[in-house]
């Protein structure tokens, strides 16, 4: 009998420790129930093994209850759904935070705006035409192109700074990157280690779930559970970031061919690494990327080839007109001067050297040259996206290459040599009015003879309203579709229409992310009202456990007294 009650007082006791390992469940349970990504977790009991007793009529009796486990309440096929959507939202927020920066910068908001500059330059030709004699009218004009000169260089420059701001960005998305797969890595191997042993690693699960989820944002990840615990990161493109207990570092490389940007590079765990900036499908690496090399850039572009389209036209027209001072063939702004890039791939020792040789008719769009052979090469109109012919040279000689651009190569190209060149390349921020005139207005060209007409100031003037471009390049005259201030406003039009489009997309990632989090909240989240009935269940049955001891005492004690 004494075997008996000892065996009762056991079972008791084993109920209590349940009892109270279940209210520490949920005591945990309504700790974190405001945490973010905590999933709930359920206590599982089971009954012990029986076992035999002396008597044969009584047969197996059982021996209380145990914890069998403590398992989170986790769907796996939700968390994949919001992982897929977190590279989308990561990717469209920085579209949208950027394309906001360039509305205001190119909005009509600061009193300053590029139309009202280029309305108020056109009207000073206006008035000279109208007192083609006066002094004033002369240099209320150049101080009208010297202010709209100023808002053109500081557009080029805010922009180019937009676009160094989100080359920044990059390198310190890539070390949050790595951290975060660093801390995957080392939550791989706790996750593994205590999982070892059959204990359930709960909150090191939710840890890392909630480092996955934070990594989606940031760049486009497909996530594969192994049977061991361990989780393995790739890219959608199926490059690794973490494999088990490894994590493979990106890091950043110079490109001399893209302004010195950044461009992503991973390393393979040997020390070599591999260019993968094109394989980047998501996140907001996806996105900075983007706004960076296409975006941004395509800005500044058309904001170029505007200034440089002006440069040309005003100054092909300011040329055949004669100043108060008699003089004539003067440039009003000063001169383009092409720039030549050096593609820094190339592996022969050629050079090339451009020349504006006729700024009244020369193109400003960007080309780039390939060379085919030691004495020819290609040339392909970048900006419309044509090609323009196969041209020879003679090293050393200069030559006159599309109009008016003139071009000398010395040295021997390797062929597939490339070179990049261009009129309008940084025109808008170093656009300036030029020095002669600058310092004397009488050069300002009103008149088509040295009699002091303002026929030629009229003619500048009339600029405002010929249709210069045809949507991408400045075309013959008068034969396009735009005016300079229609070009300008189809560029601030681009820039709203790709904003409100990145915001509502971004409107409509945070909605589906909501209803995914909501679905997540009503499977996994924590509730409290079904805490609270848990804790009562779990203290009635703790409370019957202790009442259990106490009778086995109770009788243990009279056993004892009777003998």
């Amino acid at each position: 009998m004494t075997a008996n009650l000892f065996g009762l007082l056991n079972t008791g006791r084993a109920s209590l420790a349940a009892q109270l390992q279940a209210l520490e469940v949920s005591g945990q349970n309504i700790a974190n129930a405001q945490t973010k990504g905590y999933s709930r977790q359920t206590i599982s009991f089971e009954a012990n093994a029986p076992q035999r007793t002396n008597r044969i009529e009584a047969g197996l009796v059982g021996r209380g209850v145990s914890v069998s486990g403590v398992e989170r309440i986790h769907d796996e096929f939700l968390f994949n759904q919001i992982i897929a959507e977190g590279d989308t939202t990561g990717e469209f927020q920085v579209r949208k935070d950027v394309y906001d920066q360039m509305e205001i910068l190119l909005s009509d908001g600061d009193g300053r705006s590029l139309n009202n500059e280029l309305s108020d330059f056109f009207s000073g030709f206006q008035d000279i035409a109208t007192n083609p004699n006066g002094l004033a009218e002369r240099s209320n004009m150049v101080v009208k192109a010297q202010e709209m000169t100023s808002v053109f260089n500081a557009l080029g420059n805010d922009l180019f700074q937009i676009q160094r701001n989100q080359d920044q960005t990059i390198g310190t998305e890539v070390d949050e990157i790595n951290s975060i797969t660093s801390r995957i890595t080392k939550l791989n191997q706790l996750i593994h280690g205590t999982e070892t042993d059959g204990v359930n690693a709960n909150e090191l699960r939710d840890e890392r779930d909630r480092q996955i989820r934070d990594l989606s944002e940031k760049i486009d990840i497909h996530v594969t559970s192994e049977l061991d615990g361990e989780v393995d990161v790739l890219t959608r493109s199926g490059i690794p970031l973490v494999i088990r207990e490894t994590s493979f570092e990106l890091s950043t490389q110079l490109n001399g061919n893209n302004k010195a940007y950044k461009d992503i590079l991973i390393s393979n765990g040997a020390g070599a690494t591999t260019n993968i900036t094109t394989q980047i499908q998501g996140g907001r690496l996806k996105g900075l990327l983007d706004m960076r090399d296409v975006e941004t850039a395509d800005a500044i572009d058309r904001l170029d080839r505007l200034s440089a389209s002006l440069v040309r036209e005003v100054n092909r027209v300011h040329q055949q007109g004669f100043g108060l001072d008699k003089t004539t063939g003067n440039d009003f702004f000063s001169k383009l001067t092409p720039t030549v890039k050096t593609n820094v791939n190339n592996t022969g020792t050629a050079t090339v050297v451009a020349s504006n040789n006729a700024p009244a008719t020369t193109s400003i769009d960007k080309f780039e040259l390939t060379f085919t052979s030691t004495n020819t090469f290609t040339v392909q109109n970048l900006t419309a996206n044509t090609s323009e012919g196969t041209f020879s040279f003679t090293s050393g000689q200069p030559f006159n290459l599309l109009g008016g651009l003139g071009m000398t190569v010395s040295g021997t190209p390797a062929v597939g040599d490339k070179f990049k060149f261009s009129l309008s390349e940084n025109a808008a921020s170093t656009m300036s009015v030029a020095s002669a005139v600058r310092s004397d207005p009488r050069k300002v060209a009103a008149g088509t003879t040295s009699g002091g007409d303002g026929v030629n100031a009229q003619n500048l003037a009339n600029l405002q309203t010929q249709l210069l471009f045809d949507g991408v390049s400045l075309s013959s005259a008068s034969s396009g579709t735009f005016t300079f201030d229609e070009f300008y406003t189809s560029l601030v039009s681009d820039v709203g229409i790709r904003s409100f489009a990145a915001s509502s997309t971004v409107d409509q990632q945070e909605g589906v992310l909501l209803q995914l989090d909501n679905r997540r909240e009503s499977i996994s989240g924590v509730s409290i009202d079904e805490e609270m009935v848990n804790i009562i269940k779990f203290q009635q049955s703790f409370n019957a456990s202790s009442r259990l001891i106490s009778t086995v005492q109770e009788l243990l004690d009279r056993l004892i007294n009777q003998t």
